[in-house]
């Protein structure tokens, strides 16, 4: 390879924090805190991702929390990614009418 090859940028670096258990009142202010810590922490982190795989509840209280972090991470220039959701959070997000705005690939503003 000669040195005016370029290789592709490498995608950015992502986080991910399992959210198990139930996502209500008692467990939304540390997902909070773990989510703001990180996107302090890792400024290289261009997406940050919920692996809801073992979440086993989401009551009102969890969905306003996603919501919340959809905003947070939005306003850090970042992408939030709900990975491996259980059936049960889907249904929440289609019939609350909150599917399209929590799953869309929300990309960072191209810096100029």
């Amino acid at each position: 390879m000669s040195s005016l090859e370029r290789l592709p940028d490498a995608p950015p670096a992502s986080v991910t924090v399992p959210v198990t258990g139930e996502l209500d009142h008692e467990s939304c202010d540390d997902l909070l805190r773990t989510v703001a810590a990180l996107l302090a922490a890792r400024p290289d982190a261009g997406a940050v991702r919920l692996d809801c795989h073992g979440m086993s509840l989401c009551d009102s209280m969890g969905l306003s929390v996603l919501l919340q972090l959809r905003r947070d991470v939005d306003a850090a220039g970042r992408r939030l990614l709900l990975d491996r959701r259980p059936a049960h959070l889907d249904r929440l997000l289609h019939l609350t009418g909150t599917a399209d705005y929590l799953l869309a690939d929300h990309r960072p503003p191209a810096p100029h």
